[in-house]
C-alpha cells in the first residue's frame, strides 16, 4: 500500500494524515512516496494492484483523466459526473495527527521538496507558535468524542472576497453575492439572536464594507476559532470560491453541530436535507435564517441533527474511517 503525491498541499493534508492513521491502526509500513509526476492537489493510492485518484481541487474541472486510474475520487464533485469509476470526496477538513511522528516517516525527496515547506513548517508547529493553521492544533484528537448541547447558540464566522482581485467577470459577480449573503447574513442573525456569535475577518475590505461586524483579532485564530465552535450548536454555512464548499462544513459536522447553508452544489455520499442539514432557497436568501434556526432551535431539533451529522462525519470524513471507506470500493 503506497500514497504517492509531488506536492504536499494544505488541500492534500487530510488525506495525508488520514493514510497515516490507517497504517498506524491496522499496523502496516507507512509509505508516503514524492512523485513529481502527479498533478498539483493531486495524489495517487496504490493497493493490491490498483490505483485510485485522489483530485482536491477547489474547482469542479478534473485535473486529471478518470479513465488513468481503478477509481477517481474527487472532491467538488457535481452530480452528473458522478458517474463511471469517479467518486465524490465529500467535504475536505484539513486535519493533523501525531504531526510530529508523521514527519519520520515521510520520503526524504517530500520532507525537503520545497513546493510542500508550507505544510512542512505547519507539522513542526505542533503548538502554532508561528503558523495560523498548523497540524498540532487540527489534531483530530482535539475534535469532541461527542455532541454538546449548548442551549441552541448560533456561530457563522466568514470572510470577504474582493471582487476588484480576480479578472474574470463571472468570478467577480460571484464575489460579490457572496459578501452581500455574508454581510447580512450576520446583521440578521445578531438582530435576531442575542446569544449568537457572528462577524468578518478584519481586513481593509471588511473595515470598508461592514465595520460594524469585524472580529476582534484572537477570534481570527484557528484555535480560538475550533474553541468558539465547541460552544455553538447551531454552524451556518455558505458556498465559498467558485461555488463550492470550503473547510466549514466539515467542521460543524466533526463538532456533531447542526448546519444551515446555502444550496449545495456538489456529490455527497448519504448527506440529505433536513436530515443533515437545512437549506435556504438560494445563495442570498439571508432572510430566510431566522426561521431556519427557530426551527431547529424548537425541542432541541439542532441536538438531533448534531447528534447525526457527528455519526455521518466518524463515517466520511474522520480518519478512522477515511482510508477503509476508499478500501472498501475496491
Amino acid at each position: 500500500m503506497e500514497l504517492r503525491l509531488s506536492t504536499w498541499t494544505h488541500h492534500l493534508t487530510q488525506l495525508v494524515y488520514s493514510f497515516y492513521y490507517y497504517c498506524k491502526t491496522e499496523k502496516i509500513k507507512i509509505n508516503i512516496k514524492h512523485d513529481r509526476n502527479i498533478v498539483h492537489n493531486g495524489a495517487i493510492l496504490i493497493f493490491e494492484g490498483k490505483t485510485v485518484f485522489f483530485d482536491y481541487s477547489d474547482d469542479f474541472i478534473f485535473i486529471d483523466s478518470a479513465e488513468k486510474y481503478s477509481y477517481y475520487f474527487k472532491r467538488s464533485l457535481r452530480e452528473n459526473d458522478n458517474i463511471n469509476n469517479v467518486r465524490p470526496l465529500n467535504f475536505n477538513v484539513p486535519m493533523g495527527y501525531k504531526c510530529h511522528d508523521l514527519l519520520w516517516n515521510l520520503d526524504s525527496n517530500l520532507l525537503f521538496d520545497k513546493w510542500s515547506k508550507t505544510e512542512i513548517i505547519k507539522a513542526l508547529d505542533k503548538f502554532g507558535w508561528f503558523t495560523k493553521s498548523s497540524h498540532g492544533i487540527l489534531d483530530i484528537r482535539r475534535y469532541p468524542k461527542a455532541p454538546i448541547d449548548c442551549g441552541g447558540k448560533v456561530l457563522f464566522y466568514t470572510r470577504l472576497w474582493n471582487p476588484d482581485n480576480h479578472p474574470d467577470k463571472e468570478e467577480k459577480e460571484r464575489r460579490m453575492l457572496q459578501n452581500e449573503f455574508r454581510i447580512n447574513a450576520c446583521r440578521t442573525i445578531k438582530m435576531n439572536f442575542k446569544n449568537a456569535s457572528v462577524g468578518l475577518f478584519s481586513d481593509s475590505l471588511s473595515v470598508k464594507m461592514a465595520p460594524d461586524l469585524l472580529l476582534e483579532q484572537n477570534k481570527s485564530k484557528k484555535n480560538n476559532y475550533l474553541n468558539e465552535l465547541l460552544c455553538h450548536d447551531i454552524g451556518i454555512a455558505d458556498d465559498g470560491l467558485k461555488d463550492t464548499p470550503g473547510w466549514k462544513i466539515g467542521e460543524y459536522l466533526l463538532y456533531g453541530k447542526a448546519v444551515i447553508t446555502t444550496p449545495l452544489n456538489i456529490s455527497l455520499t448519504d448527506f440529505n436535507e433536513d436530515f443533515n442539514y437545512k437549506v435556504l432557497s438560494s445563495r442570498l436568501a439571508y432572510q430566510e435564517l431566522p426561521n431556519k434556526i427557530n426551527n431547529l432551535i424548537e425541542n432541541k431539533e439542532y441536538l438531533k441533527m448534531g447528534e447525526r451529522n457527528f455519526e455521518w462525519s466518524r463515517q466520511h470524513i474522520h480518519p478512522e474511517n477515511y482510508i477503509k471507506r476508499i478500501i472498501s470500493k475496491l
